[in-house]
């Protein structure tokens, strides 16, 4: 496309600047070869404006365009079927860490020097109201409001990448 085709749509289109539609305006005004271009372009926009109908497309292919679309992005985005595995590690150490800690504590509170004799007054429980009060609550707490977090965290990140989807 030349340059006076581009300009004279620009000024058809009216997305000229009001200095360059004067300077175009002139031109047709005055020249010849400007008036024709003018007149032809002009003519066939009308023609292409009113004579041109839309057909819509059918429905079967816009139910293919729509199949198609869907399928190629369940490729590139496939469903999460898996099991995070370092979650499931990190649940388990906790389990363990748990057990293996009352385990320890058990075996710490028994009295060894009994020699294979039972005594029914020789093995003594934690006291527990000692325990779960002050810094082993604490500790409890601290963990689980930090497993709270990441739980949140996790369901907040996948709950706004399912709405974005």
């Amino acid at each position: 496309m030349s340059s006076i085709e581009e300009k004279l749509w620009e000024y058809i289109d009216g997305t000229c600047t009001p200095a360059e539609r004067e300077a175009i305006d002139q031109l047709i005004t005055c020249d010849e070869h400007y008036r024709h271009k003018y007149q032809e372009l002009l003519a066939f926009n009308q023609e292409m404006a009113t004579d041109m109908e839309l057909d819509e497309p059918p429905m079967a292919f816009t139910y293919h365009v729509m199949e198609t679309v869907r399928t190629e992005y369940a490729t590139q985005h496939p469903l999460k079927t898996r099991v995070n595995k370092s979650l499931i590690g990190v649940i388990g150490g906790f389990f363990i860490v748990s057990i293996i800690a009352m385990l320890v504590l058990v075996l710490a509170s028994l009295d060894w020097s009994a020699g294979g004799q039972f005594a029914s007054n020789s093995t003594h429980l934690p006291d527990f109201k000692n325990l779960i009060g002050g810094t082993t609550l604490k500790i409890f707490l601290f963990f689980d409001t930090i497993l709270l977090l990441y739980l949140a965290d996790r369901l907040l990140h996948n709950g706004i990448l399912h709405k974005q989807a």
